[in-house]
This record gives structure tokens, sequence and C-alpha cells, in this order.
């Protein structure tokens, strides 16, 4: 009876976080950071952090996949060229993620920095092959900008994480049902 009560907290507890990055990631595509540019920090990207130091790798991919087609549906623009280049970045991202912290080598900075690196990446690679094909010029010039911002991104979401995560312990344990 008690492991019942165990999994249906943490169920509540990632649909939860789900329903947030998703509000986060789709409120953050109507403030534009730099105006012209598609760039934005990435707070639902914070979801992922916190999911992934708390509970591990698997859950973690459910919720990013989860939350990345979810807004895309909830989209004005629905699965078209804007949802490629999200999946395709998100997908880098959220690897990074997964891989590097299950090397337990890095810290949730660091990862949050190559998680938000990759996500450029994953951008640049659909920006070339599915959404502009031939665009090599565009990546040229638009592509060291993005990387560049992308550090300090990535280092404020991953603080953020660090933050929520240090702040919110005893939420994420189950002691309370051992």
């Amino acid at each position: 009876m008690r492991r019942g009560k165990l999994n249906v907290r943490k169920m509540v507890i990632l649909s939860i976080m789900t329903a947030i990055a998703v509000v986060v990631n789709i409120l953050e595509s109507f403030i534009p950071i730099i105006p012209g540019t598609a760039f934005k920090i990435g707070f639902a990207n914070i979801i992922t952090l916190i999911i992934v130091f708390a509970y591990g790798p698997a859950e973690a991919i459910g919720v990013g996949l989860l939350r990345i087609f979810v807004a895309g549906l909830l989209s004005p623009s629905g699965f078209g060229p804007t949802f490629m280049l999200s999946f395709t970045g998100g997908l880098f991202s959220l690897l990074t993620i997964v891989l590097l912290k299950m090397t337990k080598k890095f810290g949730i900075i660091t990862i949050s920095v190559m998680s938000s690196v990759m996500h450029v990446i994953g951008q640049l690679v659909a920006m070339n092959y599915t959404v502009l094909p031939n665009s090599e010029m565009l990546i040229v010039y638009y592509g060291p900008i993005m990387l560049l911002l992308s550090i300090p991104a990535g280092i404020l979401t991953g603080y953020l994480a660090s933050r929520f995560l240090n702040v919110s312990k005893d939420w994420f344990e189950d002691k309370k049902y051992s």
C-alpha cells in the first residue's frame, strides 16, 4: 500500500513539473530577449535539470519530451518549422543533460551550460538540414552569436535550478512513506 502512494506522489509531482515547464515554455516564446532573433533563455529547461537531479534520467527524458510535444501542440505554428528547431534543439539538450548527469562528474551549472550550447547546435543542424536547407551563410553569422549567448543562459538556468533544488529538497524525498 505504501508503495502505491509513493508512485502516485511521484507521478503528481512529475505531472505538475511538466505542466509548469509547458507554461513557462509557451510564455517565454512571447518575450523577445533579443529582437529579431529566436533567442530564449530556456527557463523551461530548469524543470528538466531539477527532474534529472531529483529523480533521474528516465523521468527527465519523459518530462522533457512531453514538454516539447505539448508546447508544440499548443503553439500557433503547430508542428511546423519552429517545432523542428525546438524539437531538435531540445533533443540535443536533453541527451546532453542525461548523459552528463549519468557520468556523475559534472555539477548542475556545467551540465546546464553544455545543454544550452548543445540546444543551439541542435537548432543549427535542424536549420541547415530541414528548415532552411543551404542556409550556410545564415548559420555562419547566426550560429556564433547564439552559441555565445547560450553560455550565460546556461549559467542562469543552472543557477536557478540549483537554488530551487536547495530550497525544495523535501519535496522530492520519499521518506514520508518509508
